[in-house]
C-alpha cells in the first residue's frame, strides 16, 4: 500500500512538472512573437531616423489610414505606419508600408526594414485570425482589398 501511495504521489509531481514546464514555454513563445514584431518596428524606426522629415504629412481619411493626397516620401509613409501601429491598425500600418515600398530613395536597409516590419505585422495579424479575432480577419480583409485594387 504504502509503495503504490509513493508511486501515485511521484507520478502527480511529474505531471505537475509537465504542466508547469508546458505553461512556462507558451508564455515565453507568446512573449517571444510579440518582441520580434517590436524589434521590427523598431528597426524600421532606426533605419528612417536619419531620413529628411517631410514638409508636412497631409490630413488622413477616416477609417483606411491613408492620406487625401499620397505621402510625399517614405518616411510620411513610415510616420503614418508608425502611427496606425500604435492605435492597433496593424492594416493601416501595412497598407502606409506598401506605399513607402513604392517611393523612390530609399536605401536598402530602408527597403529591408519596411519588409520586415511588414511580415511581421501580416504574420501577427495572421495568428490572431487563427485564433479566431474578428477584427484580426477584418483588418486581413482589408490588407487584400488593397492588394487587389
Amino acid at each position: 500500500m504504502a509503495v503504490s501511495l509513493h508511486l501515485w504521489r511521484l507520478k502527480l509531481r511529474c505531471l505537475s512538472l509537465l504542466l508547469l514546464c508546458g505553461m512556462i514555454g507558451f508564455v515565453v513563445n507568446g512573449c517571444r512573437k510579440k518582441t520580434a514584431l517590436d524589434s521590427r518596428i523598431s528597426g524600421l524606426e532606426k533605419a528612417f531616423q536619419n531620413a529628411s522629415a517631410p514638409a508636412a504629412v497631409p490630413n488622413e481619411l477616416s477609417g483606411t489610414g491613408m492620406t487625401a493626397s499620397p505621402p510625399a516620401d517614405a518616411k510620411a509613409c513610415v510616420n503614418i505606419a508608425l502611427s496606425a501601429v500604435q492605435s492597433n491598425d496593424f492594416a493601416g500600418g501595412v497598407i502606409a508600408l506598401q506605399m513607402a515600398q513604392l517611393m523612390p530613395r530609399m536605401t536598402a536597409e530602408q527597403h529591408r526594414a519596411v519588409y520586415e516590419t511588414m511580415q511581421a505585422m501580416t504574420a501577427d495579424l495572421v495568428a490572431r485570425a487563427d485564433k479566431g479575432d474578428a477584427k484580426a480577419k477584418a483588418q486581413l480583409a482589408r490588407i487584400e482589398r488593397t492588394r487587389s485594387q
